[in-house]
């Protein structure tokens, strides 16, 4: 594969959600990630707070968008998300696939999974790919 992303991801808010890349499945572009909830994401039940759930899940959109489209990157338009029970404060897992690209816009679906395996949250995404910083402008940029 042409442009890889290394197993533990280095930007800042990767790092922050403790974000590590478990595998990528080049035919359905499908990435699996490992994320650690970071304290602060605890609400006073001591579970992590639901829409703080969509950062793991924006984060593996990225990595599929990004092995999908050949190395671009990604910004996301909208994230649609279904929170299907409580995630407690351990390891979680998100699966996310581009399920079709185009010239500019790819959408994405993905779920989450808490330290038992069991689903937690479903969520889909309209992204736009983008060229790395410096490389060109966004469309619409002035």
């Amino acid at each position: 594969m042409a442009n890889e992303l290394p197993p533990v991801l280095q930007w800042p808010s990767a790092r922050h959600l403790g974000a590590t890349i478990l595998g990528y499945d080049e035919e359905t572009h499908t990435v699996e990630m490992a994320f650690t909830p970071p304290p602060e994401f605890a609400t006073m039940r001591g579970q992590v707070q639901g829409g703080l759930l969509a950062g793991p899940l924006d984060e593996a959109f990225g990595a599929a968008v990004f092995l999908a489209s050949g190395g671009k990157l990604q910004l996301t338009l909208d994230i649609n998300l279904s929170l299907l029970r409580p995630v407690s404060m351990n390891p979680i897992t998100v699966k996310a696939r581009a399920v079709k690209s185009g010239k500019c816009i790819t959408f994405v679906e993905g779920e989450l999974f808490d330290h038992e395996g069991k689903l937690c949250a479903r969520a889909t995404a309209t992204s736009m790919t983008t060229d790395w910083p410096g490389q060109s402008k966004v469309e619409g940029d002035g």
